[in-house]
């Protein structure tokens, strides 16, 4: 006699279906149509559509997070599956992918670089809620059978950071290198692979003292990586984020605009479209919204949203209300976002669409040092270095150094390697606390492809 022993439809460990059974019934018990927008980043108008046609796959991890913090008891179905309650399971990588070590990799950990194997797997909430918009559309997004959210891992950074606060939280500082399969969706014609190999390296949890070498290493590393393998031309493209900050604030710009332009230079597709709304909003001000703070507990919800969370958004309402660009505010902007060249020529651009000598005079330093201690010589035909002030936003992790390889002659996959800082990408992790991180990966089949290009030993 043969026995069935497929899991049942209905493991006894999971809740039964509850009362919230539609998306409709999900959207009123979190507070309605315009908390639900909020809570999404979407307009009003797309909620309404999600209470007629569910959910679409993009939400289910970030409402299925939020209902189970809130209690709610959800239809596992309303979520494409993704259930509401118990912790992520535990993957691991296939072994065969323990052994297999690229000439790239090899190099790292003859440097000292610590080899890091992470499932093909990953758990699609981290990259749901740190890659920017342009990467976060291209997940390959999936539910597993025990109904957790899953995706196919888009870069190794992520799952390389998941894979230490698992195993190496208290280790005070971590050199780590990867090897492994990433999946990017392509759009149909964009002559670009949908599965790619990378290599890469990552320094985590350094001390401040640390940072500018850290970062010389790594992106040491990595251009000596590609000269192995026989590139000898290529470009290299950098840009510090911190740097808008710094340009911002030589503006004087009122704290609510700055707040609003920083947040959109990090998130990158909508940057046009907020500094024309902060234009509009100049040229028709409207008067300051007298706007009462809600008394109680702060942990008391009202309309699905706690007290705390009504009184922050208000703050922030309020911190906003004085928002608006003057048309030479906008102009200045606009200069900056374009620039693009040799590193000194770049920051004196700057100097002079603020009309101020000397005011990135840090930042002069800054890449002279960080260039120095790399072996960098920027005015190498060969292998310039440019500084693109709008560099490194497509992935929205990124908190200060971003840069990238070019070998232009690869035309639509000139980028064979990339790399940044994220010091907050460990925290929103689950780390106890800000842990500075700075790495960088190398696409294998670009470079290979670069190799060939140019007659080197792929």
């Amino acid at each position: 006699m043969a026995y069935d022993n497929t899991p049942s439809a209905e493991p006894a460990n999971r809740a039964p279906l509850g009362r919230l059974t539609t998306a409709n019934a999900v959207i009123d018990a979190l507070g309605g149509t315009k908390a639900v927008a909020d809570l999404l980043g979407v307009g009003a108008s797309s909620v309404s559509n999600y209470r007629r046609l569910g959910f679409p796959a993009r939400a289910y991890f970030t409402l299925a997070k939020i209902c189970q913090t809130r209690g709610l008891d959800v239809a596992d179905a309303v979520f494409g599956g993704a259930a509401t309650s118990g912790k992520p399971a535990k993957r691991q990588a296939a072994q065969a992918a323990r052994t297999n070590q690229t000439a790239a990799l090899s190099m790292f950990t003859a440097q000292g670089f610590e080899p890091c194997h992470t499932p093909i797997m990953q758990p699609a909430g981290p990259f749901i809620d740190r890659l920017g918009e342009e990467m976060r559309r291209r997940l390959y997004l999936f539910t597993d059978p025990g109904g957790e959210q899953l995706c196919l891992r888009p870069d190794l950074t992520i799952p390389t950071a998941l894979a230490y606060l698992a195993d190496n939280s208290d280790t005070p500082k971590a050199r780590l290198a990867y090897e492994g399969l990433a999946f990017r969706y392509q759009s149909r014609g964009a002559g670009k692979p949908e599965e790619f190999y990378q290599a890469g390296i990552e320094i985590l949890a350094s001390p401040a003292d640390d940072h500018l070498t850290d970062e010389a290493e790594v992106l040491q590393s990595i251009v000596q990586a590609v000269e192995a393998a026989g590139v000898q031309h290529y470009q290299i493209i950098v840009n510090n984020l911190t740097m808008f900050s710094q340009f911002l604030a030589a503006l004087d710009l009122s704290k609510g605009t700055t707040k609003r332009l920083e947040r959109a230079y990090h998130q990158s597709a909508n940057f046009d479209a907020v500094l024309q709304t902060l234009l509009a909003e100049a040229e028709n001000p409207q008067p300051p919204r007298d706007i009462a703070f809600v008394n109680g507990d702060p942990q008391a919800e009202i309309a699905g949203r706690t007290i705390g969370d009504i009184n922050a958004r208000i703050v922030r309402l309020q911190s906003e209300a004085d928002a608006g660009l003057t048309p030479e505010q906008a102009k200045a902007i606009v200069q900056f976002m374009k620039l693009s060249g040799p590193i000194e020529r770049v920051l004196q651009d700057i100097e002079t669409v603020l009309g101020s000598a000397g005011a990135m005079a840090p930042m002069h330093n800054y890449w002279q040092d960080l260039l120095a201690t790399a072996g960098l010589n920027q005015q190498n035909p060969q292998k310039p270095v440019f500084l693109a002030t709008a560099q490194g936003r497509k992935m929205a992790y990124y908190t200060g150094l971003a840069f990238e390889i070019h070998v232009p002659a690869l035309n639509a996959q000139r980028v064979i390697a990339s790399g940044g800082r994220y010091d907050d990408l460990l925290q929103s992790l689950g780390a106890a606390t800000p842990l500075a991180a700075i790495g960088g990966a190398i696409a294998l089949e670009r470079l290979r492809a670069a190799s060939q290009q140019q007659g080197g030993a792929a």
